[in-house]
């Protein structure tokens, strides 16, 4: 599906709707192309953009400056059963775009995302998925404590 794209048309039809509230303000019509990715991530993230528990109202388009703030009404996220936080950390890491999870209110979270690049420093890179998992693979040594072993769900179970 064309998650941006459905965007790009539910923001046209927001505008012609608000034009003449007093404090409205205009939402865009045409994303960019970091917007369009964040908006596909979500509706990845979703399970389909019109579905995302997003408060549109509140979406800031240019959160600080470059960046993109969306608030989030379902506050559960999960890695593997319903995995909308694996799902977001992976499509987030290969699109290079940083996403600060923020708790806003009970069950709400905020999602920030900036796009970030393959060099730089650290508040203008972000590794793809690849990267991260070497990165990760390099911190956490092959012999740790935590590394799940065939017996550790039996011991649960006992």
């Amino acid at each position: 599906m064309d998650h941006a794209g459905w965007v790009e048309e539910n923001n046209k039809a927001y505008n012609q709707i608000n034009a003449k509230r007093r404090a409205w303000k205009p939402v865009p019509e045409k994303l960019n192309r970091f917007q369009s990715k964040v908006m596909d991530i979500l509706g990845m993230v979703g399970g389909g953009i019109y579905n995302a528990p997003i408060n549109w109202e509140k979406v800031a388009w240019s959160f600080g400056g470059r960046g993109l703030s969306v608030p989030w009404r379902d506050g559960r996220m999960a890695t593997f059963d319903f995995y909308a936080l694996t799902n977001l950390v992976l499509l987030c890491h290969e699109s290079r775009i940083r996403c600060e999870v923020r708790a806003k209110a009970t069950g709400h979270f905020e999602l920030t995302f900036f796009q970030r690049s393959h060099e730089g420093g650290i508040a203008s890179r972000h590794p793809n998925i690849d990267e991260a998992v070497a990165a990760f693979r390099e911190y956490l040594p092959a012999d740790h404590p935590i590394i799940y072993q065939p017996g550790d769900a039996q011991e649960l179970a006992a």
